[in-house]
């Protein structure tokens, strides 16, 4: 095990913030929104840690702090309310990196760009698990991936 966190440390400090976007996406959000837990070998892959003064287990970061992860899960599916949702602030590399880092392997995993949203809010989705890319001026860029268990039902 203390080989793979440091596999991942040195992973971590030669990746561009785009690959670093990317990797928590692909290794932490997709399965954590699918299944409503994230391995902690994908966790310290993708180069997070739990986050100084965060709000428990789901409250991640990179090691230099420019990625803000949060997990959070609510509700209940036989209640309908069942939601999933993995945020990830790419405090590196801007809005266009995070959206070009995540848009091919979204696309690879079948999820389909919901046509005329807005270029600088794109969306995807799959089944009731939905993909999104935004930056508030100022802010980090967030990508939020998200299962509703409603949206799964009316798919």
């Amino acid at each position: 095990m203390h080989a793979l966190i440091l596999a991942a440390a040195l992973a971590a400090l030669a990746q561009s913030p785009g690959q670093a976007t990317r990797d928590i996406v692909v290794g932490v959000c997709l399965p954590f929104v699918a299944t409503g837990e994230a391995s902690a070998d994908n966790i310290a892959l993708a180069g997070l840690e739990p986050r100084p003064g965060g709000d428990g287990a789901g409250d991640l970061q990179t090691a230099d702090g420019r990625h803000l992860v949060k997990l959070t899960l609510g509700g209940n599916v036989e209640e309908g309310t069942l939601r999933r949702a993995c945020e990830v602030q790419a405090r590196a590399g801007g809005f266009a990196q995070a959206r070009e880092a995540v848009a091919g392997p979204l696309e690879s995993a079948g999820f389909t760009a919901v046509p005329d949203e807005p270029e600088d809010w794109p969306v995807w989705t799959r089944g009731g698990v939905t993909a999104t890319v935004h930056q508030n001026p100022g802010r980090a860029a967030v990508v939020r991936v998200s299962y509703w268990v409603l949206d799964d039902e009316a798919s």
